[in-house]
């Protein structure tokens, strides 16, 4: 197996490390690792390194356990045990093994440890008196050889489905594609595939068949392997490639993120991007690798092929026209032939080819998106603005598009830009079917509205948030705090008052790295039950308790996603169910309909019993202290829950020894009568 940066280029282990920056020499050492499921059998993956999830790159590999839970895990190498966790969501039950190399290998969604760690982990449990819990065990505590069991696979967490989470980091917390250290279990005759293809224009001149548009293509399939588009493609300007492609290990139906990627314009190689390792701190810039606003309105999860704005990821190389970030320059009018090709680990390689030609001359040189400035003499009126049922606001990214029905082809209106006691006079940009659009440029201009003749829309736009300083912002009843690392790229803020209370804050397509801090002061005429009332971000049909803190009739809460954000009030008690009380064990199924659940407890005679958790279930069974006693006869029972907003919710009942069943009789034959 080779190492790709720049795909197609097969290189040493040290050159690789040279090119990614985050592989360190002497790193990947083939054989060193065992295979933690089934050692030397054949296996196949239902997920892989960088894949595309939700927030975040898949951190290692998902190993398929056959649909069932409960087989062996072996220790990859000599060490020891460094951590054990169990958490209700994400990893589950999960061991980390440090290795005498430095490295650490991950093992996630554990059934059950073995009888050693599985008894320390218990008694910590229970010690502390809480399910989900974090230890450090000391280095010499729990020393592992390779090969030895160390656990049963299972489902927890977020797992959905019985599988193995395993993941090999370095001393740095980089986190290292596990294929690289060529484990025989898993074979690869499968190359990639693509499935669509997106152009996109990336300034306010570039066009896409002679519109500023986003435009997705299926690929079709050649009978030699390879991908052709085969409708016609007119460009011009700055055009960003976007690719949404997968790839399968042999025997799986599932599909996997690409390993590589390689744009070529007119066979010069300008982008290529390469997921071997990347920083564990970092997988939340996952969101801008991806279109983090189509994968929010579609689901579907395109890489981009070009470098986003605010992306500092060292996953990419520009060979050429490194200013453009990767995006095609298509600038003299010409056709240009684009090669996209894709590289999975085991360096399978697809290719898709396709021709982008000029614009037509007339749709080239449309309007041109220059401004004309000028301050305003009298004074700007301060009535509402009333909006225009004719006119639409969006923003991508920085610019904004303003598209008004119903105009004269001839004689398209100049939209006016008000900023302040400055106004801003933008020209059509062009017309199509009697609809003007106007793009302006949010980095030259942030107006608060709009101007139409008569009729004034407004924007809500009130600064720019820059990345890597500190930003307030007091507007009325709400202020927003954000931090050096909140916004992985400048940000238009808008913020506008939500009819009947709350607040929208630009839209729920736009990511945040790191944390905003709102407080927000409702101006609501009834009394506020504070204990109950918290804040949830509520967009597009889904909700999400943030919670919050009152003070002087504001709430102070933190988020970190944009959208719509309301007050909503939680006043029922979580649902608990005793399914099951005997002298073997408890179980219960647990429910809240809003803030969601917070903490849960069982008493037997009033001592506490560790209760497992499957919140996919919403399902509680104990987990005593020591299996082999049972719980006593006629022993009280108390499951408590609580949710988000301090609800408890319980049920009662007492141990009880089931009774055996009772065996009907058959009932008795009649006999014919001759």
């Amino acid at each position: 197996m080779g190492w790709h940066f720049a795909c197609g280029q097969t290189t040493s282990p040290v050159e690789h490390t040279a090119q990614t920056g985050y592989i360190q020499p002497g790193t990947i050492q083939e054989g060193y690792f065992l295979f933690p499921i089934m050692p030397g059998a054949a296996n196949s993956l239902s997920g892989g390194l960088g894949d595309l999830r939700t927030n975040h790159f898949h951190a290692g590999l998902d190993i398929r356990t056959g649909g069932r839970e409960g087989l062996d895990v072996y220790a990859a190498a000599d060490g020891y045990i460094s951590r054990i966790a169990v958490f209700t969501g994400g990893y589950g039950n999960v061991l980390f093994i440090r290795h005498p190399n430095g490295m650490t290998t991950v093992y996630g969604h554990l059934r059950n440890l073995n009888d050693s760690l599985g008894t320390y982990l218990r008694q910590q449990q229970y010690d502390r008196k809480t399910f989900e819990i974090d230890l450090r065990p000391a280095p010499g505590q729990f020393p592992v050889k390779r090969g030895d069991i160390i656990a049963a696979s299972g489902n927890t967490g977020g797992s959905g489905g019985p599988h193995l989470h395993f993941e090999i980091r370095d001393a740095r917390d980089n986190l290292i594609n596990p294929l690289l250290y060529g484990f025989s279990e898993i074979r690869d005759d499968v190359p990639p595939y693509f499935e669509r293809v997106a152009l996109k224009t990336m300034t306010p001149t570039s066009r896409i068949n002679g519109e500023y548009q986003r435009v997705s293509y299926a690929p079709t399939r050649r009978a030699d392997g390879s991908y052709v588009i085969s409708q016609p493609i007119t460009a011009s300007g700055l055009i960003g490639l976007e690719v949404l492609a997968y790839d399968k290990t042999s025997g799986s139906p599932y599909r996997n993120g690409i390993s590589c990627l390689e744009i070529r314009l007119d066979g010069q190689e300008v982008f290529a991007y390469n997921m071997n390792s990347f920083p564990h701190e970092q997988t939340r810039f996952m969101n801008v690798h991806e279109n983090y606003e189509v994968e929010q309105i579609t689901g579907q999860r395109y890489h981009r092929a070009y470098i986003a704005d605010g992306n500092i990821l060292n996953l990419y190389k520009l060979q050429s026209n490194a200013a453009y970030r990767g995006r095609l320059p298509l600038l003299d009018g010409q056709p240009h032939e684009v090669t996209l090709t894709l590289y999975d680990a085991y360096e399978h390689a697809t290719r898709l080819t396709f021709t982008l030609l000029p614009e037509p001359a007339a749709t080239a040189t449309a309007r041109p998106d220059s401004v004309q400035l000028q301050t305003v003499d009298e004074e700007i009126p301060e009535t509402e603005p009333v909006s225009d049922p004719s006119a639409t606001i969006t923003t991508d990214e920085n610019v904004l598009k303003i598209s008004v029905k119903h105009v004269s082809l001839t004689n398209p209106p100049v939209a006016k830009l008000i900023s302040g006691r400055t106004v801003t006079e933008q020209p059509v940009s062009y017309v199509r079917t009697n609809v003007a659009l106007y793009l302006i440029d949010l980095r030259r201009t942030l107006p608060d509205s709009v101007q139409f003749g008569r009729s004034v829309v407004r924007t809500f736009f009130k600064k720019r948030i820059i990345p890597g300083r500190a930003e307030t912002l007091v507007d009325g009843n709400t202020r927003l705090d954000f931090g050096p690392k909140t916004v992985f790229d400048t940000l238009h803020l808008a913020v506008r008052p939500l009819p009947g209370g709350g607040l929208e804050i630009n839209q729920s397509t736009i990511p945040l790295n790191d944390a905003l801090t709102i407080q927000y002061a409702p101006n609501y005429p009834i009394a506020i039950d504070t204990a109950r009332t918290k804040a949830y971000w509520t967009s597009g049909g889904r909700e999400s308790f943030l919670g919050g803190t009152w003070r002087n009739g504001r709430i102070e809460f933190k988020t970190r996603t944009l959208g719509q954000f309301r007050l909503m009030t939680d006043a029922t008690p979580p649902r608990v169910e005793i399914l099951g009380a005997t002298p073997k064990g408890i179980s219960a199924r647990i429910r809240d309909d809003l803030s969601g659940i917070a903490d849960f407890r069982a008493l037997v005679n009033g001592e506490w019993v560790l209760m497992q958790y499957d919140y996919k279930r919403a399902l509680l069974w104990s987990d005593k202290l020591d299996p082999a006693v049972d719980f006593e006869n006629g022993a009280e029972v108390l499951v408590q829950v609580k949710d988000r907003c301090g609800n408890i919710g319980s049920d009662s009942t007492t141990v009880e020894t089931p009774r055996p069943p009772v065996r009907k009789k058959a009932p008795a034959r009649k006999r014919k009568r001759r």
